[in-house]
């Protein structure tokens, strides 16, 4: 396979399945809010994203088909981060230092949701919370860098780094609202729906916003055949 493939088609159809997934597992889930354990099946306000990786619901029940569902789905989109951000250094050859950094960051929050689907928030749930927390901050830092990459490459559509700042932009305040200002759910249940939409507006983002971003490095290779 050459490195279009990984750069345009691979995350698009990563995306998709990643929906797909994520609409099955929460179908599938038993049920239970961290401050509710009598709440019927999935709520799309009251329940995080995580809370479909569990390996026993918050209802405490078995959550099986739930978390193989949902763990797989954050593995398939943390290798594609990882073959994406891998392979799309190819396009910045004149930015060796810049590019070295960006990929890091990028490969590494790739890596970051793979640990998240491996480790059950209610099994190992430090680790979840590190690697829920670094799979944000690296794309942050990664989108910065490869705004200014962008701006940079003769040929590469000035607008996508706009995308990329305004993508960069959205994380860090998610991170900021969710961490500094939003009180933890647990010690203040008024604040759960807050914390829950804040999480999936970031993470439709994220899939938007690297979708847009394959789709301008397929144009530039485009352009350079």
């Amino acid at each position: 396979m050459n490195d279009r493939f990984f750069i345009t088609t691979l995350p698009r159809y990563s995306m998709i399945i990643y929906i797909i997934l994520n609409i099955m597992a929460m179908l599938m889930y038993a049920g239970g809010n961290i401050n509710d354990p009598s709440q019927e099946g999935y709520s799309f306000i009251r329940n995080f994203f995580s809370d479909l990786g569990r390996r026993y619901s918050l209802a405490g029940d078995s959550n099986l088909t739930s978390c193989v569902l949902f763990n797989s789905s954050l593995t398939i989109v943390g290798l594609t981060f990882m073959t994406l951000f891998y392979k799309v250094r190819l396009i910045f050859p004149d930015n060796k230092f810049l590019i070295f950094i960006a990929t890091f960051f990028g490969v590494y929050s790739g890596f970051s949701y793979i640990g998240v689907g491996f480790t059950p928030a209610d099994l190992y749930l430090e680790a979840h919370i590190f690697f829920a927390h670094w799979a944000f901050r690296a794309l942050f830092a990664a989108s910065i860098l490869y705004s200014i990459l962008i701006f940079r490459t003769d040929g590469f559509e000035n607008k996508y780094a706009y995308a990329f700042i305004i993508f960069g932009i959205m994380v860090f305040c998610y991170v900021i609202y969710s961490e500094v200002v939003l009180d933890d759910p647990r010690d203040n249940p008024a604040s759960l729906i807050k914390h829950v939409v804040a999480q999936k507006m970031v993470v439709f983002w994220i899939l938007f916003a690297v979708y847009i971003y394959s789709v301008g490095a397929g144009k530039y290779l485009s352009r350079k055949v």
